[in-house]
């Protein structure tokens, strides 16, 4: 082996680096078939079954690579960020791991080793750069974040100037989206007829980071948590709400820490509303539509919440389930920067998730996440499927009307 100090020189994979030495490389995340599972396993990782399926694109063979890294037998390069990079970090390789291991972890701390060497994906660049100087990733003036309240009719509060205990924080995808902008409206339409008093911060809304985090700008990503955590202590809140998958599993797993001191509770609306909706016996009109529900893997395998969506969607539509779901759910594709740096290879991977949409026979996909929303709705379109992508908030809001 060569005799390097591999805590020294990799500061990022220092920090959860000697986990990969657990691996006995026994192939689970590869395939695992297991029909007495409840819910069912059918697979383990989308990368590998749409890409050449060689050992690199699934999580054996990045373990093996962090490995070679770890004992000096590789050395960071641009190639190897063609291959690492395409994978939407789902977790269902560490869902399937028997021995523990956070594969997410380990492979975005390569990542962030990636970017600092100069190795990081040129796609990735423009992105990243963009959440620091407009405070959003798309590359868009952040006062068109305030263009979807323009369409309500009742007034929010500013969350920089107004007190509200709860802030609805929308997220870049739904605040900056045409297509995607009724998940932030119904989901406002839905706490003002619920009387929840809640505030926005609207045009000066910062973007979480999670799109820096899972590609591995840490710059960029400590910029904007700064950036967040002031904002908050500013403006008081308890309690965060957020309809982003992404934006959720950021807030609550990677915030917790930098606004400990906060004690700030982050919820998705889903949970939120459903606590709601059982304390207060709230009815709804039954639908009748016949829908199918898409897991997001940031709520899902990442933070746990599988039933609370699925108990509201219950309420007043026939919900029929796919061949994969909750923790062995087939991700969308789109996530880990998978959707801006190999498109390709996002919308191969969302295609498989609607025909396996199709077989329920549902006239509707629902999801709680505008970025799976808005790949999930790219396949429908390329395919010609007769599918409607809609997001749960929708649903809900015409349930109570």
């Amino acid at each position: 082996m060569t005799d390097i100090k591999p805590k020294e020189k990799f500061k990022h994979l220092a920090k959860v680096g000697p986990s990969v030495l657990q691996c006995i490389a026994c192939g689970d995340c590869r395939e695992q078939t297991d029909y007495t599972a409840n819910p069912q396993k059918w697979g383990v990782c989308v990368a590998k079954d749409h890409t050449s399926g060689f050992e690199p694109f699934f999580a054996r063979g990045k373990m093996q690579i962090i490995r070679s890294l770890w004992q000096g037998k590789l050395e960071l390069s641009k190639d190897m960020a063609e291959v690492i990079y395409q994978c939407p970090t789902c977790k269902a390789c560490a869902d399937a791991c028997a021995y523990d291991i956070d594969n997410v972890a380990l492979y975005e701390a390569l990542r962030a080793e990636l970017v600092d060497a100069g190795c990081g994906l040129e796609a990735h660049i423009p992105m990243n750069k963009a959440m620091v100087a407009l405070l959003n990733p798309y590359q868009k003036d952040n006062k068109l974040k305030r263009d979807w309240m323009e369409k309500l009719d009742f007034k929010i509060k500013d969350a920089g100037t107004e007190t509200a205990e709860i802030l609805y924080y929308v997220g870049c995808t739904a605040a900056l989206t045409p297509d995607i902008e009724n998940v932030a409206i119904n989901t406002a339409k839905i706490l003002k007829k619920f009387n929840i008093d809640f505030s926005v911060f609207g045009e000066h809304e910062v973007c979480c980071g999670s799109v820096a985090k899972r590609t591995g700008d840490l710059k960029a990503y400590n910029s904007v948590t700064q950036k967040n955590y002031e904002l908050f202590k500013k403006s008081g809140v308890k309690t965060i709400i957020t309809s982003c998958a992404g934006c959720y599993r950021t807030l609550k797993i990677d915030y917790a820490d930098i606004i400990k001191d906060l004690e700030i509770e982050v919820l998705h609306t889903v949970e939120f509303l459903q606590k709601i909706i059982i304390e207060n016996n709230i009815q709804f009109e039954n639908l009748g539509f016949n829908v199918t529900y898409h897991d997001p893997c940031h709520t899902g395998r990442h933070a746990g919440l599988y039933e609370e969506p699925r108990e509201i969607l219950k309420k007043f539509a026939n919900l029929t389930e796919m061949k994969t779901i909750k923790q062995s759910a087939n991700c969308c594709g789109a996530g880990g920067g998978v959707k801006k740096g190999f498109p390709e290879l996002a919308l191969k991977i969302a295609k498989s998730r609607i025909l396996e949409a199709e077989e329920t026979g549902a006239e509707y996909l629902v999801s709680i996440c505008p970025f799976c929303y808005r790949n999930l709705s790219d396949a429908i379109a390329d395919m010609g499927s007769n599918l409607k992508m809609i997001d749960l908030m929708e649903l809900l809001e015409q349930a109570l009307t």
